[in-house]
């Protein structure tokens, strides 16, 4: 799921991603164009209903794709995205519009 808020006298939005992941996943990480698909950069935290979540800062007016992480190793994309993107390994990306 997907929560935006536009940061007022700025060009920026602050989009909150959150996901669903079965009981075993111990570490999830955000990973997009926004941060160069870098591991680690956006650990993603786990709430209280058991869900994960992050927010952070994206540019204004743009479409970034990105992915989920889990435990390093299997890639997850986001049901819940603004749109679906095929990826260049032939699997998908979550695409979020600010």
């Amino acid at each position: 799921m997907l929560e935006k808020k536009k940061i007022r006298g700025t060009n920026r939005v602050s989009v909150t991603f959150r996901q669903e992941m079965d009981e075993g996943v111990r570490a999830l990480d955000l990973l997009g164009t926004f941060n160069d698909w870098t591991p680690g950069k956006h650990k993603m935290a786990r709430r209280k209903d058991g869900s994960w979540s992050i927010t952070v800062r994206l540019p204004k007016g743009a479409a970034h794709q990105y992915r989920f992480l889990a435990d390093g190793k299997r890639w997850v994309t986001d049901d819940e995205a603004d749109e679906i993107a095929v990826n260049e390994h032939g699997t998908t990306n979550g695409v979020v519009r600010t």
